[in-house]
């Protein structure tokens, strides 16, 4: 399992207890984010079979080495990591596809949003949604992944450059780059203000 650094974190209490055994806080914990990494899972993998039962075992992994896995005051950001390195293992990532892409953005987040987020999410509850997609699968791959962890997963950037084992700086410049390409296509559009107010937060 991914190693967390506990000195510089306030652990997550749910994670605190399932980590000393409370079968009843590992239950809550598997209801609360099994969705959320059934929809993640599905963006790198096609199978969907495999994928739950790949879950699943992620599951028991945690249970049994519960008192060897580190601290983390990010549940879903760790448990994301752990399946993504699990998929990796077997083969399983995939490039994101379109429809992958469009399926993303129209899953409703299953925890309190960020305000990149309620922009985002506002943007596709409307007419113009399919500009916004359209111009998003005009993204290179890492690009498309970027900007969907950020604003659709709600990551922060040193987490998406530990997803993604790429570093910082690259993280940062190519979410830049990937809004600057989003704006020149929707510049000539209603949605070039869902833009405008993204570069308002960087």
């Amino acid at each position: 399992m991914p190693a967390t650094n506990t000195n510089e974190l306030r652990e997550d209490p749910l994670w605190a207890r399932f980590r000393a055994g409370d079968a009843e806080a590992f239950s809550g914990m598997y209801r609360q984010y099994t969705a959320c990494l059934l929809q993640y899972g599905a963006r790198l993998c096609a199978d969907a079979t495999r994928l739950q039962d790949l879950l699943h075992d992620l599951f028991i992994e945690l249970w049994n080495s519960r008192q060897q896995i580190a601290a983390t005051d990010n549940i879903k950001f760790y448990l994301c990591k752990c399946l993504k390195n699990k998929l990796a293992r077997g083969h399983h990532v995939q490039r994101y596809t379109t429809e992958k892409l469009r399926d993303l953005v129209a899953c409703q987040p299953h925890e309190e949003s960020t305000v990149e987020q309620h922009i985002i999410h506002a943007e596709t509850n409307d007419s113009r949604a399919h500009l916004l997609l359209d111009a998003i699968s005009k993204l290179s791959r890492r690009q498309q992944e970027i900007v969907l962890l950020r604003f659709y997963m709600g990551f922060s950037n040193h987490q998406i450059a530990d997803l993604m084992q790429m570093k910082y700086q690259s993280v940062s410049n190519l979410q830049y780059t990937a809004l600057c390409r989003i704006r020149e296509c929707l510049k000539a559009t209603p949605s070039f203000r869902l833009i405008e107010a993204l570069y308002m937060m960087f």
